[in-house]
């Protein structure tokens, strides 16, 4: 497993510089084609999500195992064709390609975790802050942060926020209209709950895969989106495992269930997905939000 770790840094390093060069010379930005799954005023696939999964590929090819890679955009076969599988890794290369195509310089991150492909159990993840130059490492039951500026690593840990206060930080992503107008709609009563009790309290307005090292850190308390591609959710995973913090697919009538892994689904979205750095903290937002 330190291969791999030693491979996701590198990638990472890579990464950061080739993010870092496309957006000084204006490049990256040109419109590929659609996202599986979602309409064009959702999200497009740009030269620089391309370039960064092409980029993946090359790093995972030097592992010299046999790996599935999945993406929003795709599905690659690393290795021996003729081998069994050993992992799957689930990825978003480039999560923001949306601000980086307007010259938003901020959520620029690649998120990936490492799949055990014979029990689809998470066994690694990583992330890359690009304009932090901040990597995250998450193994079992542990998640280290590395500046690549200073070199300096560290342990970091969740919150363990247990209830809605004036101290929360909810993240959704809320920058679409479409995403937008549903989150207003259905979650209204966690809205005038936040609004009402606790103003103090702070709804962070973007989201997707690179929430999940946040969550691990402490920066964020939690996630709550609508209609949530899984393929937002899936290169995050590890990092809920690693800090052992829930996700849960919520139904409509208030049902809950532990949201998992799916290979091939990355298209399927969640009705209503909450997480949270505590597990009492989810099931207080699934409280409010379904009206109990």
């Amino acid at each position: 497993m330190e291969s791999l770790v030693d491979i996701l840094e590198a990638y990472f390093q890579d990464i950061v510089s080739i993010v870092t060069n496309l957006n000084s010379d204006n490049k990256g930005t040109t419109v590929i084609g659609p996202v599986p799954g979602r309409p064009t005023s959702e999200d497009e696939e740009i030269e620089l999500d391309r370039i960064c999964e092409d980029t993946l590929q090359k790093w995972l090819e030097t592992s010299g195992y046999r790996i599935d890679l999945y993406s929003e955009h795709s599905i690659r076969e690393i290795g021996n064709h003729d081998a069994q599988i050993q992992y799957l890794v689930t990825c978003d290369p480039f999560d923001g390609s949306g601000h980086f195509s307007r010259g938003i310089p901020s959520g620029w991150w690649s998120v990936l975790t490492v799949w055990d492909a014979a029990g689809f159990q998470p066994v690694l993840a990583g992330a890359i802050d690009v304009i932090r130059r901040e990597m995250y490492i998450a193994q079992s039951e542990s998640v280290r942060l590395k500046s690549f500026d200073t070199g300096k690593s560290e342990v970091i840990f969740r919150s363990d926020e247990k209830e809605l206060s004036n101290n929360i930080v909810i993240a959704a992503y809320l920058m679409n209209p479409d995403y937008l107008s549903n989150w207003v709609d259905k979650g209204s009563r966690l809205i005038h709950v936040m609004r009402d009790k606790f103003p103090k309290a702070r709804l962070w307005a973007d989201g997707g895969s690179c929430i999940y090292p946040w969550l691990s850190r402490g920066v964020i308390d939690a996630y709550v989106m609508f209609d949530e591609p899984r393929s937002e959710v899936d290169p995050g995973l590890g990092f809920a495992w690693a800090s052992q913090y829930p996700v849960y697919i919520v139904q409509k009538n208030g049902d809950v269930t532990n949201y998992c892994f799916e290979p091939g689904n990355g298209s399927k979205r969640i009705p209503w997905l909450v997480s949270a750095c505590t597990d009492e903290l989810a099931q207080g937002i699934i409280e409010v939000l379904v009206g109990r």
